[in-house]
Protein backbone atom coordinates (compact mmCIF):
# COMPACT_ATOMS: atom_id res chain seq x y z
CA UNK A 1 0.00 0.00 0.00
CA UNK A 2 1.24 3.51 -0.75
CA UNK A 3 0.86 6.47 1.56
CA UNK A 4 1.18 10.02 0.32
CA UNK A 5 3.42 12.32 2.27
CA UNK A 6 2.60 15.94 2.88
CA UNK A 7 5.31 17.23 0.55
CA UNK A 8 4.05 18.77 -2.70
CA UNK A 9 5.50 21.35 -5.08
CA UNK A 10 4.39 22.66 -8.44
CA UNK A 11 5.75 24.61 -11.38
CA UNK A 12 5.26 25.36 -15.06
CA UNK A 13 7.10 24.67 -18.28
CA UNK A 14 6.64 26.13 -21.75
CA UNK A 15 3.38 25.29 -23.47
CA UNK A 16 1.32 25.82 -20.33
CA UNK A 17 1.88 22.31 -18.95
CA UNK A 18 1.54 22.28 -15.18
CA UNK A 19 3.75 19.92 -13.22
CA UNK A 20 2.68 18.60 -9.82
CA UNK A 21 5.21 16.54 -7.87
CA UNK A 22 4.11 14.37 -4.97
CA UNK A 23 6.48 12.20 -2.97
CA UNK A 24 5.06 8.84 -1.89
CA UNK A 25 6.42 5.94 0.07
CA UNK A 26 7.73 2.88 -1.79
CA UNK A 27 7.22 4.41 -5.26
CA UNK A 28 7.85 7.94 -6.45
CA UNK A 29 5.49 9.54 -8.96
CA UNK A 30 5.79 12.69 -11.03
CA UNK A 31 2.56 13.83 -12.62
CA UNK A 32 2.01 16.20 -15.53
CA UNK A 33 -1.57 17.30 -14.93
CA UNK A 34 -3.95 15.38 -12.66
CA UNK A 35 -2.12 13.03 -10.28
CA UNK A 36 -2.99 9.34 -10.46
CA UNK A 37 -2.43 6.89 -7.62
CA UNK A 38 -1.37 3.26 -7.45
CA UNK A 39 -4.51 1.73 -6.00
CA UNK A 40 -5.14 -1.31 -3.79
CA UNK A 41 -8.42 -3.20 -3.69
CA UNK A 42 -11.07 -2.46 -1.03
CA UNK A 43 -12.31 -4.82 1.64
CA UNK A 44 -15.50 -6.08 -0.04
CA UNK A 45 -18.90 -4.75 -1.03
CA UNK A 46 -19.29 -2.36 1.87
CA UNK A 47 -20.08 1.26 1.00
CA UNK A 48 -17.27 2.28 3.35
CA UNK A 49 -13.77 1.48 2.19
CA UNK A 50 -10.42 2.10 3.78
CA UNK A 51 -7.51 3.45 1.82
CA UNK A 52 -7.40 4.55 -1.82
CA UNK A 53 -9.78 3.27 -4.46
CA UNK A 54 -8.96 0.36 -6.77
CA UNK A 55 -8.52 0.71 -10.51
CA UNK A 56 -9.17 -1.40 -13.59
CA UNK A 57 -7.18 -1.08 -16.79
CA UNK A 58 -9.15 -1.65 -20.01
CA UNK A 59 -7.97 -2.19 -23.60
CA UNK A 60 -10.41 -2.62 -26.48
CA UNK A 61 -9.20 -3.36 -30.03
CA UNK A 62 -10.03 -5.28 -33.21
CA UNK A 63 -7.94 -7.33 -35.60
CA UNK A 64 -6.37 -5.89 -38.73
CA UNK A 65 -6.03 -7.03 -41.43
CA UNK A 66 -9.32 -8.87 -41.13
CA UNK A 67 -9.08 -12.64 -40.93
CA UNK A 68 -11.44 -15.16 -42.49
CA UNK A 69 -12.97 -17.67 -40.08
CA UNK A 70 -16.03 -19.87 -40.35
CA UNK A 71 -16.21 -20.57 -36.60
CA UNK A 72 -17.41 -19.35 -34.23
CA UNK A 73 -20.58 -17.74 -35.50
CA UNK A 74 -20.87 -13.93 -35.46
CA UNK A 75 -22.11 -12.64 -32.13
CA UNK A 76 -20.47 -15.38 -30.05
CA UNK A 77 -17.74 -14.72 -27.50
CA UNK A 78 -15.09 -16.49 -25.46
CA UNK A 79 -13.55 -15.41 -22.15
CA UNK A 80 -10.19 -16.76 -20.96
CA UNK A 81 -7.53 -16.01 -18.34
CA UNK A 82 -4.33 -14.58 -19.73
CA UNK A 83 -1.20 -16.41 -18.57
CA UNK A 84 0.46 -13.08 -17.82
CA UNK A 85 -0.97 -9.87 -16.38
CA UNK A 86 1.74 -8.02 -18.32
CA UNK A 87 -0.41 -7.83 -21.46
CA UNK A 88 -1.16 -4.07 -21.07
CA UNK A 89 2.56 -3.32 -20.97
CA UNK A 90 3.23 -5.48 -24.03
CA UNK A 91 0.33 -3.91 -25.90
CA UNK A 92 1.42 -0.37 -25.03
CA UNK A 93 4.89 -1.05 -26.45
CA UNK A 94 3.32 -1.50 -29.89
CA UNK A 95 2.90 2.28 -30.03
CA UNK A 96 6.48 3.15 -29.11
CA UNK A 97 8.62 4.29 -32.06
CA UNK A 98 11.12 1.83 -33.52
CA UNK A 99 9.73 -1.04 -31.46
CA UNK A 100 8.96 -4.45 -32.91
CA UNK A 101 5.38 -5.68 -32.80
CA UNK A 102 4.74 -7.75 -29.71
CA UNK A 103 4.28 -11.50 -29.46
CA UNK A 104 1.69 -11.98 -26.75
CA UNK A 105 1.66 -14.92 -24.35
CA UNK A 106 -1.80 -16.45 -24.85
CA UNK A 107 -3.65 -19.62 -23.86
CA UNK A 108 -3.58 -22.51 -26.32
CA UNK A 109 -6.08 -22.03 -29.12
CA UNK A 110 -6.31 -18.24 -28.68
CA UNK A 111 -4.70 -15.97 -31.26
CA UNK A 112 -4.32 -12.22 -31.52
CA UNK A 113 -3.06 -10.69 -34.77
CA UNK A 114 0.24 -8.85 -34.54
CA UNK A 115 -1.35 -5.77 -36.06
CA UNK A 116 -4.51 -4.44 -34.46
CA UNK A 117 -6.78 -1.39 -34.50
CA UNK A 118 -6.97 0.31 -31.10
CA UNK A 119 -10.46 1.34 -30.00
CA UNK A 120 -9.70 2.60 -26.50
CA UNK A 121 -7.29 2.35 -23.60
CA UNK A 122 -8.28 3.75 -20.23
CA UNK A 123 -8.67 3.07 -16.50
CA UNK A 124 -11.63 2.97 -14.14
CA UNK A 125 -11.66 3.51 -10.38
CA UNK A 126 -14.12 2.22 -7.82
CA UNK A 127 -15.79 5.63 -7.97
CA UNK A 128 -16.70 4.85 -11.59
CA UNK A 129 -18.36 1.61 -10.45
CA UNK A 130 -19.78 2.85 -7.15
CA UNK A 131 -23.28 2.85 -8.64
CA UNK A 132 -22.56 -0.68 -9.96
CA UNK A 133 -22.41 0.52 -13.56
CA UNK A 134 -20.19 2.67 -15.76
CA UNK A 135 -20.27 3.49 -19.45
CA UNK A 136 -18.02 5.05 -22.08
CA UNK A 137 -18.48 6.20 -25.66
CA UNK A 138 -15.76 7.24 -28.11
CA UNK A 139 -16.79 10.06 -30.47
CA UNK A 140 -14.05 9.03 -32.91
CA UNK A 141 -14.50 5.28 -33.34
CA UNK A 142 -18.27 4.89 -32.81
CA UNK A 143 -17.42 2.43 -30.04
CA UNK A 144 -19.20 2.30 -26.68
CA UNK A 145 -19.30 -0.10 -23.76
CA UNK A 146 -20.93 -0.53 -20.37
CA UNK A 147 -19.55 -2.41 -17.37
CA UNK A 148 -21.77 -3.50 -14.50
CA UNK A 149 -20.18 -4.66 -11.25
CA UNK A 150 -22.07 -7.50 -9.58
CA UNK A 151 -19.45 -8.06 -6.88
CA UNK A 152 -16.02 -6.90 -5.85
CA UNK A 153 -13.95 -7.98 -2.89
CA UNK A 154 -10.42 -7.99 -1.53
CA UNK A 155 -9.04 -10.20 -4.28
CA UNK A 156 -11.68 -10.64 -6.99
CA UNK A 157 -14.13 -8.86 -9.29
CA UNK A 158 -17.30 -10.00 -11.02
CA UNK A 159 -18.48 -7.84 -13.93
CA UNK A 160 -20.70 -8.04 -16.97
CA UNK A 161 -19.75 -6.32 -20.22
CA UNK A 162 -21.90 -5.04 -23.06
CA UNK A 163 -21.32 -2.59 -25.88
CA UNK A 164 -21.83 -1.42 -29.42
CA UNK A 165 -19.46 -0.89 -32.33
CA UNK A 166 -20.48 0.26 -35.81
CA UNK A 167 -23.99 -1.12 -35.37
CA UNK A 168 -22.80 -4.42 -33.86
CA UNK A 169 -24.04 -5.11 -30.32
CA UNK A 170 -22.68 -7.49 -27.70
CA UNK A 171 -24.09 -8.08 -24.21
CA UNK A 172 -24.05 -10.20 -21.05
CA UNK A 173 -20.36 -11.14 -21.27
CA UNK A 174 -19.35 -12.34 -17.77
CA UNK A 175 -15.93 -11.39 -16.40
CA UNK A 176 -14.74 -12.89 -13.14
CA UNK A 177 -11.10 -12.49 -12.21
CA UNK A 178 -8.69 -11.95 -9.36
CA UNK A 179 -6.36 -9.08 -8.60
CA UNK A 180 -3.26 -10.86 -9.94
CA UNK A 181 -4.32 -11.66 -13.49
CA UNK A 182 -6.07 -10.33 -16.61
CA UNK A 183 -9.09 -11.51 -18.59
CA UNK A 184 -9.37 -11.58 -22.39
CA UNK A 185 -12.77 -11.56 -24.09
CA UNK A 186 -12.81 -12.33 -27.82
CA UNK A 187 -16.06 -11.26 -29.47
CA UNK A 188 -16.86 -12.40 -33.02
CA UNK A 189 -18.26 -9.35 -34.83
CA UNK A 190 -18.54 -10.95 -38.27
CA UNK A 191 -16.97 -13.96 -39.97
CA UNK A 192 -14.05 -11.65 -40.82
CA UNK A 193 -13.79 -9.38 -37.76
CA UNK A 194 -13.12 -9.97 -34.07
CA UNK A 195 -13.26 -7.54 -31.17
CA UNK A 196 -10.98 -8.00 -28.17
CA UNK A 197 -11.39 -6.72 -24.61
CA UNK A 198 -8.63 -7.02 -22.01
CA UNK A 199 -9.45 -6.06 -18.42
CA UNK A 200 -6.69 -6.03 -15.82
CA UNK A 201 -6.52 -4.79 -12.23
CA UNK A 202 -3.91 -2.04 -12.19
CA UNK A 203 -2.05 -3.88 -9.43
CA UNK A 204 -1.54 -6.88 -11.72
CA UNK A 205 0.51 -4.92 -14.26
CA UNK A 206 4.15 -5.83 -13.50
CA UNK A 207 5.36 -2.27 -14.04
CA UNK A 208 3.38 -1.19 -10.99
CA UNK A 209 4.28 -4.05 -8.70
CA UNK A 210 7.79 -5.29 -9.48
CA UNK A 211 9.72 -2.31 -8.08
CA UNK A 212 9.87 -1.22 -4.45
CA UNK A 213 11.81 1.66 -2.99
CA UNK A 214 12.75 2.30 0.62
CA UNK A 215 10.61 4.84 2.44
CA UNK A 216 12.48 8.10 2.49
CA UNK A 217 11.33 11.63 3.20
CA UNK A 218 14.40 13.16 1.55
CA UNK A 219 13.69 11.86 -1.96
CA UNK A 220 13.98 14.54 -4.62
CA UNK A 221 11.38 13.55 -7.27
CA UNK A 222 12.05 13.65 -11.02
CA UNK A 223 11.73 17.02 -12.70
CA UNK A 224 11.00 17.65 -16.37
CA UNK A 225 13.68 19.94 -17.80
CA UNK A 226 12.92 19.66 -21.54
CA UNK A 227 9.50 18.65 -22.84
CA UNK A 228 8.56 19.89 -26.33
CA UNK A 229 4.89 19.51 -27.25
CA UNK A 230 4.30 16.43 -29.46
CA UNK A 231 3.15 17.22 -32.99
CA UNK A 232 -0.53 16.93 -33.83
CA UNK A 233 -0.97 14.33 -36.62
CA UNK A 234 -1.83 15.85 -39.99
CA UNK A 235 -5.40 15.31 -41.14
CA UNK A 236 -6.66 14.14 -37.74
CA UNK A 237 -9.63 15.72 -35.96
CA UNK A 238 -9.48 13.74 -32.70
CA UNK A 239 -8.63 15.38 -29.40
CA UNK A 240 -8.08 14.25 -25.84
CA UNK A 241 -5.39 13.33 -23.35
CA UNK A 242 -2.77 10.61 -23.65
CA UNK A 243 -1.84 9.36 -20.18
CA UNK A 244 1.01 6.95 -19.57
CA UNK A 245 2.89 5.64 -16.58
CA UNK A 246 6.46 4.48 -16.82
CA UNK A 247 9.93 4.35 -15.35
CA UNK A 248 12.19 7.41 -15.52
CA UNK A 249 15.72 6.06 -15.63
CA UNK A 250 18.80 7.29 -13.80
CA UNK A 251 19.71 9.12 -17.03
CA UNK A 252 16.45 11.06 -16.92
CA UNK A 253 14.68 9.34 -19.84
CA UNK A 254 11.47 7.37 -20.12
CA UNK A 255 12.37 3.67 -20.38
CA UNK A 256 10.80 2.48 -23.70
CA UNK A 257 10.48 -1.05 -22.29
CA UNK A 258 8.73 -0.13 -19.04
CA UNK A 259 5.62 1.96 -19.54
CA UNK A 260 1.88 1.46 -19.84
CA UNK A 261 -0.68 3.57 -21.65
CA UNK A 262 -3.50 4.41 -19.25
CA UNK A 263 -5.50 6.60 -21.63
CA UNK A 264 -5.23 6.85 -25.41
CA UNK A 265 -8.12 8.47 -27.33
CA UNK A 266 -6.60 7.67 -30.73
CA UNK A 267 -3.61 5.47 -31.74
CA UNK A 268 -2.01 8.26 -33.79
CA UNK A 269 -2.06 10.52 -30.73
CA UNK A 270 -0.43 7.75 -28.71
CA UNK A 271 2.28 7.28 -31.33
CA UNK A 272 3.02 11.00 -31.49
CA UNK A 273 3.15 11.40 -27.72
CA UNK A 274 5.45 8.41 -27.23
CA UNK A 275 7.77 9.36 -30.08
CA UNK A 276 8.33 12.82 -28.58
CA UNK A 277 8.55 11.70 -24.95
CA UNK A 278 10.98 8.84 -25.62
CA UNK A 279 13.17 10.73 -28.09
CA UNK A 280 13.06 14.35 -26.87
CA UNK A 281 11.89 14.63 -23.26
CA UNK A 282 14.61 14.98 -20.64
CA UNK A 283 14.05 14.70 -16.89
CA UNK A 284 16.26 15.43 -13.97
CA UNK A 285 16.14 11.95 -12.37
CA UNK A 286 14.92 11.33 -8.85
CA UNK A 287 17.68 11.80 -6.27
CA UNK A 288 18.02 9.83 -3.06
CA UNK A 289 20.94 10.49 -0.72
CA UNK A 290 22.68 12.38 -3.53
CA UNK A 291 22.44 9.47 -6.00
CA UNK A 292 20.18 9.35 -9.11
CA UNK A 293 17.58 6.57 -8.79
CA UNK A 294 14.86 5.19 -11.04
CA UNK A 295 11.35 6.50 -10.39
CA UNK A 296 7.85 5.76 -11.59
CA UNK A 297 6.19 8.67 -13.42
CA UNK A 298 2.69 9.51 -14.60
CA UNK A 299 2.71 11.75 -17.69
CA UNK A 300 -0.22 13.47 -19.40
CA UNK A 301 -0.16 15.07 -22.86
CA UNK A 302 -3.19 16.96 -24.12
CA UNK A 303 -4.01 17.14 -27.83
CA UNK A 304 -6.43 19.37 -29.74
CA UNK A 305 -6.69 20.12 -33.49
CA UNK A 306 -4.60 23.13 -34.46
Amino acid sequence: MLYTSGTQTSGNISGGVNLVFRTVALLFLVSLGVPLEVLPFPGGDSDETTGPEPALHLIFFEDYPYTVASEPEPGTFNVVDLPSAGFPQQFSSMFAPFRKLQRFALPEGVEIPRKVILLSIHTLSEQNLRDKRTSYRSPFTNFSFQLEATHWGEDSYQLTLEGKYQGFKFSDIPLEFSTDRAMLATIRKTSRQTLYAVITPVQAIPLFSDRAYLEASDIQPPRLVAGPQPRYPTGLSAQGTVILRGVITQRGRLDPDRFVLLECPHPLLGESALETIIEDWQFQPAIWEGIPVEALATIEVQFAPE
